[in-house]
């Protein structure tokens, strides 16, 4: 354990709304924050809101936790924390405390958020041993993830409020990829929205409840107390943020990261197993010996997987 500093100790702190809904800028301000404000005794609490977006945790496998539909108009992610896939549109508000390492203490953040949805709209949570946000200890309404470093840390979760839960499911529902791995594998849990259980409950009002239960949070007549600030993430205000956001976006970052993985491809009574090391296949082979050397050293994908096919098919 680390926690050497009490909330006490904590002299100023603020909440922070982002005014935009790009995943790549708002996890890019996000990492700004990490890597160079300085949190001694300080506390910060980030809210974010984005478009329809799937959201890969650091360590794992866009292939096997994300179903592909090119007909739909979602962009893939890779956070810089670890944890399991979710999925975010603007029905979905995104949370992220930030302190001092030896501050950090994900399990208060949580306990916040259920006394604010307690005492605003009488709902009932209870956090699980996963530290997920649960209704009836059933349905999952938030997950978390987080990132320890030193000196910063930050704890950050979702909420899902009036999220398309039946995109959500065809995106993330698990199906056998003949993937062998040692990635983070995300768990699927059942889920609800708030809106299902209290229709009163807003996005905007719940910002406002957090976040003031929030600020009110620590009880230390010293800390400044600097309330609420919309802000938009500009190379201008936070510099190095567009290399942050560039970086996040490319293909190296989101499926390069991939830990490196086996995969079966399979067409009736022909198979081929592939080898993929940081996004590129490194090896490939065929249970009939078909010629797959063109593919060694290519961009792993979707699209790749069909040309496989395609190739067992003719031999």
């Amino acid at each position: 354990m680390f926690f050497r500093r009490s909330y006490s100790s904590v002299k100023e702190k603020s909440v922070l709304i982002s005014k935009s809904n790009n995943v790549f800028e708002n996890l890019a301000l996000e990492h700004w924050y990490y890597q160079n404000h300085d949190f001694t005794n300080k506390s910060l609490l980030l809210l974010w809101i984005n478009h329809n977006c799937v959201v890969i945790g650091r360590h794992q496998n866009p292939w096997l936790e994300v179903n592909y539909d090119p007909t739909r108009d979602i962009c893939l992610a890779r956070r810089q924390s670890g944890g399991g896939t979710v999925y975010h549109d603007k029905g979905n508000l995104n949370l992220t405390f930030f302190t001092h390492k030896d501050m950090y203490n994900r399990k208060n953040n949580l306990e916040l958020i259920a006394k604010s949805l307690k005492n605003e709209w009488n709902i009932v949570t209870k956090i699980n041993k996963r530290e997920d946000i649960t209704i009836e200890n059933k349905y999952k309404i938030s997950g978390t993830a987080s990132r320890l470093g030193r000196p910063n840390a930050y704890h950050h979760c979702t909420l899902l409020i009036n999220c398309n839960r039946h995109l959500m499911s065809n995106l993330l529902r698990k199906h056998e990829k003949c993937i062998e791995t040692n990635a983070t594998v995300s768990v699927p849990s059942s889920v609800i929205n708030l809106k299902e259980i209290n229709e009163r409950i807003s996005i905007n009002r719940l910002v406002t409840v957090i976040g003031l239960d929030y600020l009110n949070s620590i009880n230390n007549k010293n800390t400044v107390n600097y309330g609420f600030n919309y802000i938009k993430p500009d190379e201008k205000i936070f510099p190095g943020l567009n290399k942050i956001k560039e970086e996040l976006e490319s293909w190296d970052w989101r499926y390069g990261r991939t830990p490196k993985f086996k995969i079966t491809i399979t067409l009736k009574n022909q198979s081929a197993h592939a080898v993929v090391k940081n996004g590129i296949i490194e090896n490939i082979s065929s249970q009939m010996n078909v010629n797959l050397d063109k593919f060694i050293n290519v961009k792993f994908s979707e699209n790749i997987i069909e040309d496989i096919k395609k190739c067992l098919k003719t031999s």
